[in-house]
């Protein structure tokens, strides 16, 4: 049969339009948002749980040979449910990015975190025997030690470390539990080299002396070794951390708070430092 001219047109015609009728009505397939990355994380943790609930090993987190098999693995399922519960909520999340809001400074505080975990690690499992044999107070204070190490040499990086408080109080700073006023947030923001080494040696020396806790008295959390004197910049500190003072001597009485600090101060046990 001989197709004529005319119905060669009239095919690629139809041919056209059905074309484009099948693209204008048939519906296509929308896209699935990609969860939130909390939300994936939170998942892939539980995954991790129901794998240590579900092996031979951990017994469902009991041992009947060993107790601390039972304790490690409840804490390490516990230690998950309580990640998931934060990750699992967005208001949660958000706030925690809003305190370091930038990825690279999390990375890197992320790093930092990594360093200190596998010296941790490497501390551990290298005990020796006859270190464990010693007892628990022997062993405690070895690794103590080394984790002090380990910590002093992230606080060397100040190149890194600095500059991610200084955004971060520049943010938070005025904010509780800091209550920092304008000039103590200049002063962080504007500090100078000599300042910057002066805080890490600070960070340093507190570490050593077991993170500064102190005992009894108006506890403001870790600190170094009093001075017995202060400088016109910490006396300044002084009066701007406690508004009892500022009420007994005004708020900018230099002299006054050095004076309290040396007779009332240090033996109550306050904070004088910036």
């Amino acid at each position: 049969m001989k197709i004529k001219r005319n119905q060669v047109i009239i095919a690629v015609v139809v041919a056209i339009v059905g074309f484009l009728l099948v693209n204008r009505f048939m519906q296509k397939p929308k896209a699935i948002p990609a969860a939130p990355a909390a939300l994936v994380v939170a998942a892939d943790l539980k995954d991790m749980k129901y794998q240590i609930l579900n092996s031979s090993k951990t017994e469902m987190y009991r041992s009947g040979g060993s107790t601390a098999h039972t304790i490690a693995g409840t804490i390490l399922e516990q230690a998950i449910d309580i990640i998931v519960a934060v990750l699992e909520r967005p208001e949660t999340v958000k706030f925690g990015n809003t305190l370091i809001a930038s990825k690279e400074d999390a990375d890197n505080v992320a790093t930092m975190i990594e360093e200190v975990g596998k010296d941790a690690v490497a501390s551990i499992t290298n005990l020796s025997e006859e270190q464990v044999s010693k007892g628990p107070d022997s062993t405690y204070k070895l690794l103590i030690s080394e984790m002090k190490t380990s910590l002093k040499d992230e606080v060397d990086k100040s190149d890194i470390w600095f500059p991610i408080v200084q955004r971060f109080l520049d943010a938070h700073g005025s904010k509780p539990p800091f209550n920092m006023n304008d000039r103590q947030r200049k002063e962080v923001k504007n500090a100078s080299p000599d300042r910057i080494n002066q805080s890490r040696d600070m960070m340093k020396q507190t570490i050593d002396e077991d993170f500064g806790f102190s005992s009894g008295g108006n506890d403001d959390g870790p600190r170094m070794a009093p001075p017995t004197d202060l400088d016109d910049n910490n006396a300044q500190c002084y009066l701007d951390r406690y508004v009892d003072l500022q009420n007994a001597f005004g708020a900018n009485n230099i002299e006054g708070a050095k004076n309290h600090w040396k007779n009332y101060g240090k033996g109550e046990n306050r904070n004088p430092l910036c």
